[in-house]
């Protein structure tokens, strides 16, 4: 997954416990915002039921929880996870996460890109996780590698993935989606490196088994796709496949003003939140759905998570 930047601003309307001079403070959602009816079922009408997940035992109890919770609302259909060399295909959160009945969409890490049997690698994956039928090959690939080893510039990356398309083409068509790699979420860089990646081939592909899938992060970005999904790309589904703020207390309005932009922007059949745990330290926590696995089951929830949970 990614560290986006940061979005761009957005007014929220802050619920108040006091107001002193003018400045507000936010009262814990579980006490306010859950229990707002109209909150709660303006931001459901605007919500993708489609979350990242990490795969880590760590949060094991909590992700099983949260799960259920969301299910439960009907809040959560599918699930994108990311497959390396250490995922164990029986491991207990992609099996808690199939039994629950929700979809998987796997990210095929960047690590695999350079494998010069690239043919075997995914024969071998498709193997070991049989009951997935969408299937990401790479994620901001210019600007997410491995930790050491070589780089990737899109042309090399198409050439790559044009082998893996003409392979599934060949023997996995009736099974398998394949999406493409989703240029970085902010900025021009991302709309520029799918014009490249149309310039080398992209747009010859089936549509019928080709996803378009963008990281979206910022307006001003989305908008510069434009010509390209609306020319070239017309005939292609369009996933988001990773969108959140950095700040829980901006989550609300992210999906309440944004999301309806992303699908008229982009056409977007799906947006995926990012993320449902980012950990709870580093650059990705405050776009956590929930955090603090380790004190399940008095795991934290973020307001929008309360929202999406509450009753209607």
């Amino acid at each position: 997954m990614r560290q986006p930047l940061g979005p761009p601003l957005l007014i929220l309307c802050y619920i108040c416990a006091a107001c002193d001079g003018g400045t507000l403070t936010p009262v814990a959602p579980s006490a306010t915002l859950s229990s707002d009816i109209g909150l709660v079922r303006s931001v459901s009408a605007q919500w993708s039921p489609y979350v990242g997940v990490h795969v880590t035992g760590q949060a094991l109890d909590t992700y099983r929880d949260a799960i259920a919770a969301l299910r439960a609302n009907g809040q959560l259909r599918g699930v994108r996870i990311e497959i390396n060399r250490t995922l164990d295909p029986n491991d207990p959160v992609i099996r808690n996460i199939s039994s629950a009945g929700v979809e998987l969409l796997a990210l095929i890490g960047n690590e695999y890109l350079f494998a010069k049997n690239i043919e075997l690698e995914i024969d071998n994956i498709f193997a070991n996780f049989p009951g997935i039928r969408y299937f990401q090959i790479g994620n901001e690939v210019t600007s997410i590698l491995p930790p050491t080893g070589p780089t990737l510039n899109i042309t090399q990356y198409m050439s790559v993935f044009q082998r893996i398309y003409d392979h599934v083409q060949n023997h996995y068509r009736n099974r398998v989606t394949l999406l493409t790699q989703t240029p970085l979420g902010t900025g021009s860089h991302g709309p520029m490196e799918l014009e490249v990646m149309v310039e080398k081939g992209l747009a010859d592909m089936n549509p019928d088994n080709i996803i378009i899938a963008i990281n979206a992060y910022d307006l001003d970005s989305a908008v510069q796709y434009l010509g390209l999904l609306g020319g070239s790309l017309r005939k292609y589904r369009v996933w988001v496949t990773e969108s959140g703020v950095r700040d829980p207390d901006l989550h609300i309005s992210w999906v309440r003003d944004n999301y309806p932009q992303l699908r008229n922007l982009l056409r977007a059949e799906r947006v995926y939140w990012y993320t449902m745990w980012g950990g709870d330290n580093g650059p990705d926590t405050d776009f956590s759905l929930v955090k603090n696995p380790g004190y399940y089951p008095n795991y934290w929830k973020s307001p929008l998570f309360e929202v999406l949970t509450a009753s209607p």
